[in-house]
């Protein structure tokens, strides 16, 4: 089964010491377990706060606050952990909790937070506890992405542990087409843009609705736009050698100019202004359309609800995006590390929130093979490995490392290869499609089990090196984030109204210079000055 849903409290259920035999040797076990705050039983509490994970699905009585991790840190380390509040309004309130200092003991901050109660003395240095107490994992975790731990830091002093991310082989997009569909009609494999335009207008002629799903924040037809080698919402060297922003270039326009054009031709919904990211899924799992420019994770949403609406036929694959010249695009690729595990001052336990950390490291990295399938089960699938909150450190390197393998896996029939439960997971999920085309395994599959996957296509491009990164590598200039959204806005709206045809392509300067005179040119100087341009 791709999901199981048996026993998930057995390993709640199990003792102290069995679980600590299991784990025997692991980085898990490092660190001291002595609390000067601790109670007379010897537990230590942390309090922390966290946001809404409503993908997660709990055994009967859990919850976000309450589940097989929390349960595992009371039984493996004594740590009881309480969370103060969840919000699905996460950064707002945790604005309010920074402004009236009313902060919880580990919590996760984005980059400006983090300056801000750096600025304000309110969290603790880190460096000596992490260095004593992280596991060799966790630090190796620090070495693969040297970038992301720096930017933890001022003055060379840690106070942010990056939570790191799954890896780079996540970042390059795609366009995704409805199979059947495509066969139905014997088309081929889209090489330009003009093949996505005409799979889009087929598309329409036989099945009707409209060509491309996209929604009013513009995100997902701004994937596109590498197309016309445009790289919205990207910073990027010009050729005179200072840093640009990538949605006011003149290839932005060129990209503007075709969407307009498609938008007239139904191409593009003629309903993606009033439309957010839940109505845009609803028209793909409605099968009103065939093509949707997406992440490299469509086949969990809206993959998922598709195939149990539509049948396994209807699956969409992905497609790297062409050039209007007939190449393949160069893919946009931006700093990954948004997330840092912070303590506030005066915390006595931080080498206990180091010790659940180096536990999640070792349960993703290691468990496999330690742990019984019922714990690793119980603790990783349906989503539950997202409910940690402050509480986890991925492996930059996790994910290509996992796509190898299963990959290689599914090929040789030979699954010695599979180390950790990650991979055992997807790899069992692909072949569960395969076999039984479960609606809840496609996720896998389309990621890294099917014959046409993403990461397959991601691998391509990052092995070959086809992409442009971000040059704003680290944490976002203060001025930058004092914006918000304001300057995107700004564009956002602009260029709908071009899309839509209520102004013409020479609206886009227009734009351009109402986004400079709103901030651009301030946040630009500021970007350079901050790269040292």
């Amino acid at each position: 089964m791709n999901k199981k849903t048996k026993a998930l409290v057995l390993s709640v259920c199990m003792s102290t010491l069995l679980l600590a035999a299991c784990s025997n040797g692991s980085g898990a076990e490092k660190g001291s377990t002595t609390d000067p705050d601790s109670n007379e039983a010897g537990t230590t509490t942390i309090h922390t706060v966290t946001s809404e994970y409503s993908s997660a699905k709990y055994p009967k009585g859990d919850d976000i606050t309450n589940n097989v991790w929390i349960k595992r840190y009371k039984e493996k380390f004594n740590i009881d952990v309480k969370t103060d509040w969840v919000s699905d309004e996460y950064d707002t309130k945790l604005n309010l909790a920074i402004a009236s200092n009313d902060l919880p003991d580990v919590f996760r901050v984005n980059p400006s937070q983090l300056r801000q109660l750096i600025e304000a003395d309110m969290v603790m240095d880190l460096s000596e506890v992490f260095d004593q107490h992280a596991s060799d994992r966790l630090k190796g975790y620090m070495e693969a992405d040297a970038d992301s731990y720096e930017s933890g830091k001022k003055d060379g002093k840690l106070y942010g542990i990056p939570q790191m991310h799954w890896g780079l082989i996540e970042q390059p997009d795609f366009i995704w087409i409805r199979n059947d569909w495509k066969e139905e009609l014997g088309l081929q494999d889209p090489k330009s843009v003009e093949d996505i335009k005409n799979i889009a207008l087929k598309f329409m002629e036989k099945h009707g609705g409209y060509g491309i799903a996209v929604d009013q924040s513009l995100d997902y037809l701004n994937l596109l736009a590498i197309a016309w080698n445009a790289h919205p919402d990207m910073w990027m060297e010009d050729n005179s050698g200072q840093l640009v922003y990538g949605s006011v270039q003149p290839e932005m326009k060129n990209a503007l100019a075709e969407w307009s054009e498609w938008y007239k031709q139904g191409i593009i919904d003629p309903e993606f202004a009033i439309k957010d990211f839940n109505a845009m899924n609803a028209d793909i799992v409605a099968g009103k359309v065939g093509m949707q420019p997406y992440y490299q994770w469509w086949g969990y949403n809206p993959g998922v609800d598709t195939v149990s609406n539509l049948g396994k036929d209807a699956i969409f694959y992905p497609y790297i995006i062409p050039t209007v010249d007939g190449k393949e695009a160069k893919q946009s690729i931006f700093f990954a590390n948004n997330n840092y595990i912070v303590m506030k001052k005066g915390f006595k336990s931080p080498e206990q929130v180091i010790q659940i950390l180096n536990d999640y490291a070792y349960i993703v990295d290691e468990g496999n093979g330690k742990e019984s399938k019922e714990t690793l089960s119980a603790l990783l699938d349906n989503d539950i490995a997202h409910v940690v909150g402050a509480f986890r450190v991925l492996n930059p390197n996790s994910d290509y490392e996992q796509f190898e393998a299963v990959s290689a896996a599914l090929e040789s029939k030979d699954t010695s290869g599979l180390t950790t439960s990650g991979m055992w997971q997807k790899y069992n999920n692909s072949v569960e499609f395969m076999e039984n085309a479960t609606s809840g395994a496609v996720g896998d599959y389309l990621q890294q089990g099917a014959p046409k996957n993403a990461y397959s296509l991601a691998k391509k491009v990052l092995d070959s090196e086809n992409y442009t990164k971000t040059a704003l590598w680290g944490v976002t200039p203060e001025i930058l984030s004092s914006y918000g959204t304001t300057l995107d806005d700004i564009l956002t709206e602009g260029f709908t109204k071009i899309i839509m045809g209520s102004e013409s392509i020479d609206y886009f300067d227009v734009i351009v210079q109402n986004w400079r005179a709103a901030g651009g040119d301030d946040a630009t100087r500021a970007v350079n000055e901050a790269y040292g341009k």
